[in-house]
C-alpha cells in the first residue's frame, strides 16, 4: 500500500484524529503521543509520535520524530519521519530524513534533505501523486476536524 493510496495511511480523515491542539493553545516541553495529532496551536519543543498534522497556524520549534508527517504550517527543527508531506503552505527549516517525501509547489524546504532509502529513482508516470489523494491530504491539513459523537471539537 502506498503513500498515496486510496486505502491507508496517505489518508487523513477528521474523525480519525485522536488528540488536537488548537490554535489558541501554546506548549512549551516536549510532546509524546500515539494515534493522529492535529496542531494548529504552537509547540516549543521536541514531537513524537504516530502521525502529525500540522495545521496552517500551527508552529513547531524543536525536532519532530514520527512515522507520518502532513506538513501545512512552520517547522523549525530537525523533521526524521517515515512519510511526509509538505503542502504549499508548509514551511520547514532544518534538517529533513524520510523515506518518502512529497512537496506541493509552493512550500518551502531550506535546510539538507536526506533520503533514507537505499535507491533513488523517478520512474515515469509516478512522478505525481494521485490527484484525488493529494486533495484529501490538503484538506485534512487546511480544516479543523469534525465533530465527534456530540462532542464539538475546536
Amino acid at each position: 500500500m502506498g503513500f498515496f493510496s486510496r486505502q491507508g495511511i496517505g489518508e487523513a480523515k477528521p474523525e480519525t484524529i485522536t488528540s488536537v491542539i488548537g490554535a489558541d493553545m501554546q506548549l512549551a516541553g516536549d510532546i509524546s503521543f500515539k494515534g493522529k495529532l492535529r496542531l494548529d496551536g504552537k509547540a516549543e519543543g521536541n514531537i513524537r509520535g504516530e502521525y502529525l498534522i500540522l495545521g496552517e497556524s500551527g508552529i513547531i520549534s524543536g525536532d519532530v520524530v514520527v512515522s507520518t508527517f502532513v506538513c501545512s504550517g512552520r517547522v523549525e527543527g530537525t523533521v526524521n519521519v517515515q512519510k511526509l508531506y509538505v503542502v504549499k503552505s508548509g514551511f520547514i527549516e532544518g534538517k529533513v530524513e524520510t523515506m518518502d517525501l512529497a512537496v506541493e509547489s509552493g512550500a518551502v524546504l531550506n535546510g539538507e534533505i536526506k533520503s533514507r532509502s537505499q535507491e533513488l529513482r523517478l520512474v515515469p508516470g509516478s512522478a505525481a501523486p494521485e490527484a484525488a489523494n493529494w486533495e484529501e491530504m490538503k484538506e485534512a491539513a487546511s480544516h479543523a476536524p469534525a465533530k465527534k459523537k456530540g462532542i464539538a471539537v475546536k
